[in-house]
């Protein structure tokens, strides 16, 4: 991979603040919630299979189902974080900002424009570029906005404290600014999932 496209795909390597607390019946089938905002196990299993089913054959040999499902999940939870911050600092990115980067970013230095390869590295596909493109072009304004990247690390990890990010434990457990495994395999999606909130308990609340 040349220096350029390295470049980007690191860009686009997202994670999220996440802190666990106790369950309640919105958690119920979410892999993750941000504040209001449900990311459910069904979401999260469906860019799973959008991006397993996008990347070249040769690709896929040797991926980690679970490290996938992870890196996805982060990139989901970080998404929701940099939005709500967005808001708050009055910053708006265009379909027109996002086009171009994505013209002299991403298919500018890629032979022929081909980002397939690109998108496989980095865990994303055509459907959800837009996303990541905007999510880098927030992190690039809130930067520029508090000075440097230690102020909008502090800021993304007080909106997360603020709005408060539960992440279900199939999904491992925050700590120390990254999501890290759990013991167990979460490699597979099954239907049972889709009714495991966000705390690990397996019993709905009553009520």
């Amino acid at each position: 991979m040349s220096p350029s496209r390295r470049t980007v795909a690191v860009v686009f390597c997202v994670v999220a603040a996440a802190s666990l607390t106790a369950c309640d019946t919105n958690e119920i089938g979410a892999a993750a919630v941000v504040g209001d905002d449900r990311i459910t196990i069904g979401e999260l299993q469906d860019r799973v299979r959008d991006f397993t089913d996008s990347i070249p054959d040769e690709s896929a040999a040797g991926a980690d189902p679970a490290v996938l499902q992870q890196a996805l999940l982060d990139r989901m939870i970080r998404h929701d974080l940099l939005e709500q911050l967005a808001r708050d600092e009055g910053i708006e990115v265009s379909e027109a900002d996002i086009d171009t980067f994505i013209d002299e970013q991403v298919e500018g230095p890629a032979p022929d424009g081909d980002i397939t390869d690109l998108l496989a590295q980095s865990a994303l596909t055509d459907n959800t570029l837009r996303e990541a493109v905007r999510d880098v072009l927030i992190q690039q304004e809130l930067v520029d906005e508090l000075g440097d990247e230690e102020a909008y690390t502090e800021a993304l990890a007080e909106k997360s404290e603020e709005i408060g990010v539960k992440v279900s434990p199939r999904y491992g457990t925050w700590n120390d600014g990254s999501l890290e495994a759990t013991s167990g395999s979460i490699s597979e999606p099954d239907e049972a999932a889709e009714d495991e909130p966000a705390d690990g308990s397996t019993e709905t609340p009553a009520g």
